[in-house]
């Protein structure tokens, strides 16, 4: 009987599916109410494409006699098979699967915690957060003496909102100052972050970038070029990192590690690290470097752009987006560098350090030089976050007061809807000699974002057509946006002194190109979308273009 359950297993995990449940069925004849079995015979049969016959299976394994350890393992298999938007009835299945708790006092082998965190994580993706926080709960004591098992576990409690939870399972393997492994401190540092110890989160993060100050990934046949990254240290998550995720988390290289790891080999560096060109010297050299130490803001501050710089040079390879380059895109130089660009209305600006004893001042020099409504916005945030709109001098001077001591922007805010509260923002993705339109967002805000709720963005554009039109820009831009609007985001490449970037701005109704920014810090998508399939293969066979060109210089 074992040897035969045991084919029937090789069969199975060799993916043949027909001949394993044929198997499955021969030994239930002998032992009906086996509830394994029958728990893999739904599964066997759900991979065939038998839902019912799969359904079925399943519920008499969960109704027959079986311990909770088996009964546990039957249920990690179902939810592991099942996918949350499958068929109503497996769905409806899953949402009422009762999930027992690990029995007390009952000792897990590492499998067995294995398979619990594999059952927790697949309760977490079908939308049943509070089940998978008590099953965790059930077995945590279990759990505390094994690192790993740690590291995964503190990982869902910090997706199902038990940042707490998850902090005081992961201090007593981050409490020591010699701890080495970056995705323990840095899950810790999401779970300090989630329940507000800043400043802990921000020194678990040094302490995770010290421990792995160089990241290589993983080797493929299909690759061809080996590009090094360099990546800035991150700010604290909301949500649980691998090592992959603390060196690619944000901006175009991130991207292009996780969707583009077929063609290149990547090596990301954080630079602040003690030990970070000690460790490059035992990887290998890469052809070409991509900087991602790009915030102008931040190079400006005192030092930094020494010190990043320096590291650059010292690395002996040729660096798109140098940190000196990257420097120059500020707010307040592009704005001085962009200057009369026939076709390009460029908004006003001032950056001003906000002093509580010159409110006053501030306001008149704003009023007189920018007028209202104004932007104020400070330097360092993306994503509009931080940017308020303010319509008159009184609310100026109160937004000015509740956040003295900053350094800020003022920018002449330009209204200009596509519909009667509707707004659009456009990205253009800047790649050595070429300009493509990567994606056009609307919004009912003038600080627009992206919008994901196909409902919502229904209700701010009924009919449509702003929509269409947002494709239309992407699939065809020059006929889409006007000879005149190309040029102009032609002549801004050609002034910005970076090969990677992305420009923000919107098209006024008299064809005009409405400047909001342009820097590397952007998120340049290069994965397909639906209905963009050529535009984003273009953008990829430029930045091969790049990468290859700069290489061999």
């Amino acid at each position: 009987m074992d040897e035969r359950r045991q084919q029937a297993l090789a069969l199975h995990k060799a993916g043949k599916l027909t001949e394993a449940a044929a198997l499955y069925g021969e030994l239930l004849e002998q032992e009906p109410q086996d509830a394994e079995l029958l728990g893999l015979m739904g599964l066997a049969q759900h991979q065939l494409g038998r839902e019912d016959d799969a359904i079925s299976h399943w519920r008499r394994s969960l109704d027959a006699k079986a311990s909770t350890r088996a009964r546990l393992r039957i249920i990690a298999n179902i939810l592991a098979a099942a996918k949350p938007k499958g068929s109503p009835a497996i769905v409806a299945f899953v949402a009422g699967l009762e999930i027992p708790a690990w029995p007390e006092a009952t000792a897990a082998s590492p499998d067995d915690k294995h398979m619990i965190i594999k059952l927790a994580r697949n309760l977490v993706i079908h939308a049943r957060q509070d089940v998978a926080a008590a099953l965790l709960d059930s077995i945590l004591a279990g759990l505390s003496d094994d690192k790993d098992h740690v590291k995964a576990a503190a990982a869902i409690l910090i997706d199902v909102g038990q940042a707490a939870k998850a902090a005081d399972l992961l201090r007593p393997f981050t409490a020591a100052s010699d701890v080495a492994d970056d995705g323990l401190l840095a899950a810790h540092a999401t779970a300090a972050h989630l329940t507000g110890h800043d400043e802990e989160a921000r020194q678990l993060i040094r302490r995770a970038v010290e421990a792995a100050p160089v990241l290589l990934t993983a080797k493929k046949p299909s690759q061809f070029l080996l590009v090094g990254v360099i990546n800035q240290a991150p700010s604290p998550f909301d949500f649980a990192v691998s090592t992959l995720q603390l060196h690619f988390n944000t901006n175009a290289p991130a991207s292009m590690a996780f969707r583009l790891n077929d063609q290149y080999r990547f090596l990301s560096v954080f630079p602040e690290a003690r030990q970070a060109m000690q460790a490059l010297s035992a990887l290998p050299r890469p052809d070409v470097y991509l900087n991602n130490w790009v915030n102008g803001e931040l190079l400006s501050t005192p030092r930094t752009l020494d010190r990043i710089a320096g590291f650059a040079d010292g690395l002996g390879v040729p660096v798109i987006n140098h940190p000196r380059q990257a420097a120059l895109t500020t707010r307040q130089h592009n704005a001085e560098r962009l200057a009369g660009i026939q076709g390009l209305v460029l908004p006003k600006i001032i950056r001003f350090a906000n002093d509580p004893s010159r409110t006053d001042a501030a306001v008149r020099a704003i009023g007189e030089r920018i007028g209202f409504p104004v932007i104020i916005r400070g330097p360092f945030a993306q994503k509009g976050i931080s940017a308020a709109r303010l319509g008159t001098p009184s609310e100026l001077a109160r937004h000015l007061a509740a956040q003295p001591g900053l350094q800020l922007y003022a920018i002449q805010y330009v209204d200009n809807p596509v519909a009667k509260g509707l707004y659009r923002k456009i990205r253009a993705a800047v790649i050595g000699d070429e300009v493509f339109i990567t994606h056009v967002h609307l919004n009912p805000s003038w600080n627009v974002h992206r919008e994901r709720d196909a409902a919502k963005i229904a209700a701010f554009d009924p009919d449509g057509r702003a929509t269409a039109e947002a494709g239309h820009m992407i699939a065809n831009p020059e006929e889409a946006l006007g000879r005149p609007a190309m040029a102009a985001l032609q002549e801004i490449r050609r002034r910005t002194p970076l090969d990677f970037y992305g420009i923000d701005f919107d098209l006024m109704k008299d064809g005009r190109v409405l400047f909001f920014e342009a820097n590397a810090a952007m998120n340049v998508v290069l994965s397909d979308r639906p209905g963009r399939e050529r535009a984003r293969g273009a953008m990829r066979e430029a930045v091969r273009r790049l990468l290859e060109s700069r290489a061999k210089a």
